[in-house]
């Protein structure tokens, strides 16, 4: 503070009494700013221990909180673990299978594609079995229409016999009937003869007997006095007999040639409609086999006369 010099007392105190008044001033005015101040100080002091309490209390419950929050953040990491532990384990197995579905669907693959080469196969196969089976239908519809013109024959062949041994009968009989004509003449000079003569015996064995009646027959035979019509009626139907007999056993000969020469067609076919087939065409004919083989066609041999062929005249006088 500078040192002031004054000239006068009274300026001196003049001076001084303003200096106290404005000190004075000041201090009031420092009071009343100092008991604002407090004032504000309480009511901010009350304010400030209200929202202590306020937050205190916050605190309380942010601490329970939190304490809670970290129980479920264990909680909730514990479960993450567990799941993450499930996952890995799911997904070692999801792998793991999903390598055998690789597998299998590889194999499945492998498994199809033979099924379709075998398929192409059976298929071909198949086409070649319905290409030897319609050859093999046509064989036998072949077979079986000239089994049945060889039974036809055969129908034939038989009712010829029976004509030809029909006439063999009646040429017996009619060999019997010249026989009894042409002794009756001669039988009373026979036995006056016989009774004259002393030397011979008048029995006879049976079989003596039958032999001169046959020798009779022949001699009558040669000089029967029978019209040549008659004749030669028989004659020519007992040739006709003879010479269809004879074409009909050469064509069953060739035909049993042929018929054992055919090869065989070793086919599998299936049991249900192809037997049902084969009965219904076997059923109008009869073949020689009774069941079905996959060998060639064997037919009945035809009945071939080997003794030596006689004459109409031979056969007339048999």
């Amino acid at each position: 503070m500078e040192n002031l010099v004054f000239d006068d007392p009274i300026n001196e105190a003049r001076y001084w009494k303003q200096k106290a008044e404005e000190y004075h001033n000041g201090m009031q005015d420092a009071r009343n700013e100092l008991d604002d101040f407090q004032t504000s100080s309480r009511e901010l002091e009350k304010e400030l221990e209200t929202h202590l309490e306020q937050l205190e209390k916050r605190n309380i419950e942010l601490v329970v909180l939190c304490e809670k929050l970290t129980m479920e953040k264990e909680r909730y990491r514990n479960q993450v673990e567990n799941n993450q532990e499930y996952a890995n384990h799911e997904i070692t197995r999801l792998q793991e299978e999903l390598e055998k579905s690789k597998v299998d669907r590889d194999r499945m693959r492998r498994y199809i594609r033979e099924l379709e080469q075998a398929n192409d196969d059976l298929e071909r196969a198949k086409r070649a079995t319905v290409v030897t089976l319609e050859d093999f239908e046509s064989r036998l519809n072949q077979a079986i229409e000239r089994n049945a013109f060889l039974e036809n024959e055969l129908c034939e062949k038989e009712d010829l016999v029976v004509t030809v041994q029909r006439l063999k009968d009646e040429t017996r009989d009619l060999h019997q009937e010249l026989a009894i004509t042409r002794r009756q003449p001669d039988s009373i000079p026979h036995h006056e003869i016989s009774d004259g003569d002393g030397a011979h015996p008048k029995k006879t064995n049976a079989k003596s007997t039958q032999d001169c009646t046959v020798q009779t027959d022949n001699s009558c035979f040669y000089n029967s006095a029978l019209t040549p019509s008659v004749r030669l009626a028989a004659l020519n139907l007992v040739n006709n007999a003879l010479q269809k007999i004879t074409q009909l056993e050469m064509k069953l000969s060739i035909l049993y040639k042929t018929y054992s020469n055919l090869p065989s067609v070793p086919i599998k076919l299936p049991s249900d409609g192809f037997n049902s087939t084969l009965h219904s065409l076997k059923s109008p004919q009869k073949l020689s086999t009774p069941s079905w083989t996959n060998g060639p066609i064997q037919l009945d041999p035809p009945s071939v006369d080997q003794s030596p062929r006689k004459n109409p005249e031979q056969m007339l006088l048999d």
